[in-house]
């Protein structure tokens, strides 16, 4: 029998099922244990019954608080939770709203359906252990994460960036046709997210490229993820994801062809330029024999997503020129690439199905190298050089 409870299921969906009846709940872990860090994902299952007794489930996700006190405290839970509950049931629905005023045929559908939010059961504004989120189950409707050890092929980080286009440019949109709106609506939940201080995993971050003696000298250069404050450009500040990667990301599939994406965990969205999503996406997720033909290519089919998306909501687009945005990708470069290098070595190269753990009380440097696989490394590699070369790792 599963241990997962979540109190007054009943009052917490009632939006959603309006007059049917609760008949049955099964509640179980989604998700292995390792591959989400801010919060508990569990698979909801209720069945219902409707006045004329014709029974149907409901299949949704329950995000709930992290089981570790420790991760709380990193991911803010008090900030991310209030955030994301906003981004479902005020952001999106404004940003809808926006667009069918222009006349925009396909309002933006590249999220799961939100049933129901709740920060506690005593209507506060305190999150607590009864906060939850409730998803559509995207896995229901074919949606399926990709192996983060393998990476995006070339024509699905296309259909990602199509997606993180529009998360960029219809807001965007939105700050320049209606400031107002967007001061007052959007903006207040756009909470910059400080990282946790990774520095005792620093001097392994440089021993990875200590390794290789080709590039040794560039390890002065690796200073692991810090908080980084830039100013935004009054061109290009819209609402910035800041955590795209693999597991953020979902797509279905016909015939081995990923055909439509969904973006997923709105916790840590910030106000900034849209190339820090670009950055960090392609270096965090896109595997390296995918970049070293495609970098120009990838970069350039994001530019141009973007721009017909701001062409489609009437804004004039011919500030945003592609010179201008290799300018931003030039600007959060730095911060970007120590933010991909700690991902791409310790979360998307990290352990499958284990238990998040304190950090041990003394890294042996050469042990931990030994368990960092021999492909990282050489994206590792790769990355340092490439993003040297490019002049975006100074």
């Amino acid at each position: 029998m599963s241990d997962i409870i979540i109190k007054d299921l009943p009052g917490l969906l009632s939006s959603k099922l309006g007059t049917k009846k609760i008949k049955d709940t099964k509640l179980s872990n989604l998700i292995s244990k390792g591959e989400n860090f801010g919060s508990e994902m569990i698979k909801l299952d209720v069945t219902t019954v409707d006045e004329n007794g014709k029974e149907e489930t409901l299949h949704g996700v329950a995000k709930t608080l992290p089981k570790h006190e420790m991760m709380r405290q990193a991911f803010k839970v008090q900030v991310t939770y209030t955030n994301e509950m906003a981004f479902y049931d005020l952001i999106i629905p404004t940003l809808q709203d926006f667009q069918k005023e222009l006349g925009v045929q396909e309002v933006i559908d590249w999220f799961p359906e939100c049933y129901a939010t709740r920060k506690n059961l005593n209507a506060s504004d305190i999150i607590d252990d009864n906060a939850v989120i409730v998803l559509e189950n995207l896995i229901i409707a074919g949606f399926q994460n990709i192996d983060r050890y393998i990476g995006f092929d070339l024509e699905t980080a296309k259909l990602v960036l199509r997606d993180l286009a529009s998360f960029h440019a219809v807001p965007l949109a939105l700050r320049l046709k209606k400031p107002e709106v967007f001061e007052k609506v959007i903006k207040p939940h756009c909470v910059p997210f400080e990282p946790m201080d990774g520095d005792d995993f620093l001097p392994v971050l440089k021993g990875i490229i200590e390794e290789n003696k080709e590039i040794a000298h560039l390890a002065s250069k690796i200073t692991g993820w810090k908080k980084t404050v830039l100013p935004v450009s009054d061109l290009f500040g819209t609402i910035t994801h800041t955590d795209m990667w693999t597991n953020n990301t979902m797509q279905k599939f016909e015939n081995g062809r990923a055909v439509s994406n969904k973006l997923v965990d709105f916790q840590v969205y910030s106000y900034g330029t849209p190339a820090t999503d670009v950055f960090f996406f392609l270096w965090s997720s896109v595997p390296q024999e995918v970049l070293e033909t495609n970098l120009d290519l990838l970069l350039n089919y994001y530019y141009e997503q973007f721009v017909n998306v701001l062409k489609q909501h009437k804004v004039d687009v011919s500030p945003y020129t592609y010179e201008k945005f290799l300018q931003e990708i030039d600007k959060v470069g730095c911060s970007e690439f120590q933010h991909a290098f700690v991902f791409h070595n310790f979360i998307i190269h990290g352990k499958k199905n284990a238990e998040m753990e304190h950090p041990p009380p003394k890294i042996v440097v050469s042990d931990i190298l030994k368990t960092i696989p021999v492909k990282a490394k050489q994206k590792s590699y790769y990355m340092t050089q490439e993003c040297t070369k490019r002049g975006w790792l100074k």
